[in-house]
């Protein structure tokens, strides 16, 4: 669905970019579960976890053999674009549901839930918006952002489970002593930006869970320590203001360039915990960079990485959900990125489905994972029932 505000001079008005008239997608009640008993969604509902897919709109439209596999082995979804910034409100007179609202009715069709990716990224953000942020007046970014958020969480209110509010906020290596990356948000409105998304957020839908989602949190190395001990104090601080924060998002984007930090990661997850936090893994793949061409060396390795990950993550209760970022290995944003590509060329076995849609090693690593990790099941549904 595409609405149209007003002509560009009404939205330009008093100096700030406005949306108006942004009708609310109503909640239709969920369909049978479409999922099947030996499918990763349903070995991770034994242990009280779900598990799902980012939805790549093009694939989602055009493969019905992807759809298919979506709804056999996820529980839950999450637009992979479709409901970024950019892609919701490319002009300021705009907003383009249309490929959001598509992936919603097929979830709540085969009863699966859905996440929201993502509100307030430094990328994503539509050249007028850009201008806007760039203006040099706080409050038009204020109320850029403020009939942002409005405008997508009111029309899907009650339809999403969690919302990506903040997404890479973080960056030491950017030299602030607050640890926070410098970005067109910061700069139009000072730090006091991560507050004000999460408080816009729970009052446009209280009852959804408010996440900031983060990436870069598994690995050893020094830059990444710096990185978790950042993101410990930020989340310190945010609850410590009453800002109204219920879950923290891993994005998992494993390496096999670094070692995995077994020890580092379990701490990183108990002291999340221990803070009240509900966390999710949002994004996983693994990139098979440094592994031998030989497919089957390289499926082993990223299986037992995946593997390693995995029993680490699912052993802490306060871990809810697992999302994979897209099921099939054509699509992975992996092959598309300059700084992932492989150096052979060789597209990466990055997901748990090849190109023939046939599950892979890693597909089995994730489904063993999910069926021998603890039953944490009470405490997850307590942690749920807290939103």
């Amino acid at each position: 669905m595409t609405e149209r505000g007003p002509n560009r001079r009404a939205v330009l008005a008093g100096g700030a970019l406005a949306f108006t008239g942004a009708a609310t997608a109503a909640p239709s009640p969920l369909g049978s579960p479409s999922w099947a008993g030996d499918g990763l969604h349903a070995a991770a509902a034994a242990k009280g976890l779900a598990y799902g897919t980012a939805v790549p709109i093009t694939r989602f439209r055009q493969d019905p053999r992807w759809r298919e596999l979506a709804a056999r082995e996820c529980g839950i979804l999450v637009c992979e674009n479709a409901m970024k910034f950019v892609a919701v409100a490319p002009n300021p007179a705009t907003l383009d549901f249309a490929a959001a609202d598509e992936t919603l009715r097929f979830a709540r069709g085969n009863g699966q839930r859905m996440r929201g990716h993502c509100l307030v990224w430094h990328e994503g953000l539509p050249p007028w918006a850009l201008a806007a942020l760039a203006s040099g007046n706080p409050a038009r970014a204020e109320l850029t952002m403020r009939q942002w958020i409005e405008a997508v969480v009111r029309r899907y209110q009650g339809s999403i489970a969690v919302w990506d509010v903040l997404n890479e906020i973080v960056s030491p290596a950017d030299g602030r002593p607050d640890g926070l990356r410098a970005t067109p948000w910061l700069k139009a409105i000072g730090p006091g930006y991560v507050d004000l998304a999460f408080r816009i957020m729970k009052d446009a839908d209280p009852g959804a869970a408010a996440l900031w989602n983060e990436n870069d949190c598994e690995h050893r190395a020094d830059w990444i320590d710096e990185r978790r001990t950042a993101i410990l104090k930020t989340l310190e601080g945010l609850l410590r203001r009453g800002v109204p924060i219920d879950r923290f998002g891993i994005q998992a984007h494993l390496f096999t360039t670094l070692p995995f930090a077994e020890a580092g990661f379990r701490r990183f997850l108990r002291e999340i915990a221990e803070m009240g936090l509900a966390i999710e893994i949002t994004e996983f793949d693994v990139d098979d960079r440094a592994f031998p061409a030989d497919i089957a060396a390289r499926d082993r390795g990223v299986a037992d990485l995946a593997r390693r990950f995995l029993d680490t993550a699912l052993d802490e209760a306060a871990v809810l959900n697992v999302v994979s970022w897209d099921l099939y290995d054509p699509d992975t944003w992996l092959n598309a990125s300059p700084a992932r590509k492989r150096p052979d060329g060789l597209p990466q076995r990055a997901l748990p489905f090849d190109a023939g849609y046939r599950r892979k090693p890693l597909w089995r690593a994730m489904h063993e994972a999910f069926r021998d990790a603890p039953d944490h099941r009470a405490a997850r549904a307590r942690l749920r029932a807290k939103v």
